[in-house]
């Protein structure tokens, strides 16, 4: 099978030609302007390599932030596992995991991804926390998290590429010692200011703060409307043919997990220069 090039959407955007993007994204030019409202990265296009790098070159002429990545790179990224404790020592962040504990030297380069939902979700304290204690099943845990206010950190220098995730409803943060604040939301803050101030090469991203999750593509769905307007948006079953050909454990990962995942290998790609 012929690799997936994705041409993906790096928001933010520069001074977007929007008559000329439309015309390249076959769309009209006020869907256009609700899709580059979206702040997260999300997928344009999926094609061969020629056409791919050709295509983006086109959008960036035209004011539009684009990357090509081979989609194969998000099989390298790993399932999320979530962080029940936690210590920040005087060299390095100690994680407890299922399976055991992970540490994290200050001076490792690190790249974050915040996810949180613009409203509550449908999943509950006790659901999620029983759902992500089974981590034989990371698909599981992704759909346990799919309504929570997450940070993924992604520890760059390993092979593969180490994870962790800390969850706002159930990781506990007395790890913070005296900064630690009376709600889960502060808590959330204040570890984030503390990462910041204590690795030496913490990059974040942010987009899909505020992102309300979006259905998943169901087979068979009466109401399914085949709009090409949406091209490869999240939902989309355009998007799911592209994730299964990729690989089948992505056919139907959530918004978040498919959100973090391209978050990171933008991340990567950045960095690296590749």
């Amino acid at each position: 099978m012929q690799p997936q090039i994705l041409v993906v959407t790096d928001p933010p955007h520069r001074d977007v030609q929007f008559a000329s993007v439309a015309a390249l994204l076959g769309i009209e030019e006020t869907d256009l302007r609700a899709k580059l409202g979206y702040p997260a990265p999300e997928v344009l296009l999926a094609t061969d390599p020629g056409p791919a790098v050709d295509f983006a070159s086109s959008l960036r002429n035209a004011g539009l932030s684009v990357a090509v990545i081979d989609g194969r790179e998000l099989t390298t990224v790993p399932w999320p596992r979530p962080v029940t404790s936690f210590a920040l020592t005087d060299d390095a962040l100690v994680a407890q995991v299922d399976g055991g504990e992970v540490s994290i030297p200050y001076t490792a380069s690190v790249v974050g991804v915040y996810c949180t939902p613009a409203d509550n979700g449908n999943a509950g304290d006790a659901e999620r926390s029983a759902l992500m204690t089974n981590a034989a099943d990371p698909i599981a845990v992704v759909e346990a998290l799919e309504w929570s206010t997450l940070l993924d950190l992604y520890i760059d220098g390993g092979q593969p590429v180490e994870r962790i995730t800390f969850v706002r409803e159930t990781t506990d943060f007395a790890g913070l010692g005296n900064a630690r604040r009376s709600t889960a939301a502060e808590n959330m803050a204040t570890l984030l200011a503390e990462l910041r101030h204590r690795f030496t090469d913490f990059a974040l991203d942010a987009r899909l703060e505020g992102v309300r999750p979006r259905a998943r593509f169901v087979m068979g769905d009466k109401d399914f409307d085949y709009d090409l307007r949406k091209l490869y948006s999240f939902g989309t079953l355009l998007l799911r043919q592209i994730l299964d050909a990729i690989s089948r454990d992505l056919t139907d990962i959530t918004q978040y997990e498919l959100g973090s995942r391209l978050s990171y290998v933008l991340s990567r790609q950045r960095r690296t220069g590749r």
